[in-house]
Order: structure tokens, then C-alpha cells, then sequence
């Protein structure tokens, strides 16, 4: 009896154009992906770091039985999606960062969750190799100890 493969779903290619601050020259940015929300929210990502929202001119759907660009959604629509997207992106970066620029202790609470996993596997006969603990475990409890001493003495 064959047994059932999982199928991911069928990614398709997504093109952008937009305009950046004063430009004059429209930049294209290809993505491969499952809807047309992901490609945006990639987008968005890859948008993250610039100065200004860019302007999009237009997002198409690769039809590749037309061998065409295909506008599913209009331009205007994609356009606050992005900016939502990029306004949640500012409001968790702004969350994450003090008034110095530098990260807080939310960062902290994930190493001290990783280091209490490692710390669990350390001591844990399961994960042993020829019957003594993993020392791979051991490195990285060490690494993430310094990380967080080295935080906790900086802050």
C-alpha cells in the first residue's frame, strides 16, 4: 500500500513594482510564494529597513498558461496591506528597543528559555552519548551564559 506524501501547496511568482522616494525609475521585486498576502508580507519584510514606504505601481500574478503579468489585486489594496505590515513591523521593532537603541530584556527571556531546554537535555539520561551527558549541550549552556552576563553587566 502506497503511503500518502504530504503536497505543499503550488507556489506562484509575484512581481512588484514601486517607486522609492524621488526616484524616477521603477524597481521590480520578484517573489515565489503560495497567495498573494505572502508575497506582500514578504515584501514588506524586504521593505523593512528603508527610510520611506516605497510606491507601488503595480502587483501582478504570473500566469503562466497566458504567459502573462495577471493584476488580481489592485494596487491601492496592496498598498496599505504593505503599510500595515510595515506599521506592525515598527510597533514590535519599537517594542523590542529602548530610547538608546539597544534591545531589552525580551531578548533575554528567549535565551533563558534556550538555555533551560539545553540544561533539561544536559542532565537528561535520554540525551547522554556512551552514557555521559552531550557535551554539545554543554557549549551552548556556556554560550548562552555569557550572552546573558555579558547583558546583564553592560545594562
Amino acid at each position: 500500500m502506497k503511503k500518502k506524501r504530504y503536497s505543499e501547496p503550488e507556489q506562484t511568482q509575484y512581481r512588484m513594482r514601486y517607486l522609492l522616494g524621488e526616484d524616477v525609475f521603477p524597481v521590480e521585486k520578484f517573489f515565489m510564494a503560495t497567495s498573494a498576502e505572502q508575497a506582500l508580507e514578504m515584501f514588506a519584510y524586504s521593505c523593512r529597513d528603508f527610510e520611506a514606504t516605497p510606491a507601488l505601481l503595480d502587483f501582478a500574478k504570473w500566469n503562466r498558461w497566458a504567459n502573462e503579468w495577471d493584476f488580481e489585486v489592485p494596487k491601492e489594496v496592496a498598498q496599505q496591506q504593505i503599510q500595515s505590515v510595515l506599521d506592525e513591523q515598527n510597533t514590535a521593532k519599537a517594542k523590542t528597543t529602548n530610547s538608546n537603541g539597544t534591545k531589552t530584556t525580551t531578548n533575554n527571556g528567549k535565551l533563558l528559555k534556550e538555555l533551560e531546554m539545553y540544561e533539561t537535555r544536559y542532565n537528561n539520561p535520554n540525551y547522554f552519548i556512551r552514557g555521559k551527558p552531550n557535551p554539545k549541550y554543554k557549549r551552548e549552556i556556556d554560550r548562552i551564559n555569557q550572552i546573558v552576563n555579558k547583558h546583564n553587566s553592560s545594562g
